[in-house]
């Protein structure tokens, strides 16, 4: 799995503003994802692809305040689940879950969020 943090001076606190949770698939390399930093650019997350079928993934991260893009990649075209298994994920912030997958999506699953200090 890749892993990567955009570099930051002064990061302050954080409690894990980005949770991305995924249980994959009977095809687990055929799944990875990406956070995009939407002002940048950037891609400033990633992950994947997996080595183990139906196993849950966990990724915390802290982000800095702006818009962001996460985009779910499935190789294969057929999403996470289904035929291949029952995958999902969930992406999670500032604790709130604000994308409850099925794993029914095609070949990329994109969805905008926004973090933002208190």
């Amino acid at each position: 799995m890749t892993f990567s943090l955009p570099l930051v001076e002064d990061v302050g606190f954080c409690s894990d503003d980005f949770l991305l949770v995924v249980k994959t698939d009977d095809k687990p390399e055929e799944t990875s994802w990406d956070v995009v930093d939407n002002d940048s650019g950037e891609t400033v997350l990633r992950g994947g692809p997996y080595s183990l079928p139906q196993s849950v993934h966990t990724q915390r991260a802290c982000l800095s305040d702006g818009n962001y893009t996460f985009n779910m990649h499935d190789l294969g075209g057929e999403g996470i689940c289904c035929d291949n298994g029952k995958g999902f994920f969930s992406l999670y912030k500032n604790g709130v879950e604000v994308v409850d997958s099925n794993g029914q999506f095609g070949t990329k699953n994109s969805t905008v969020f926004v973090l933002s200090s208190p």
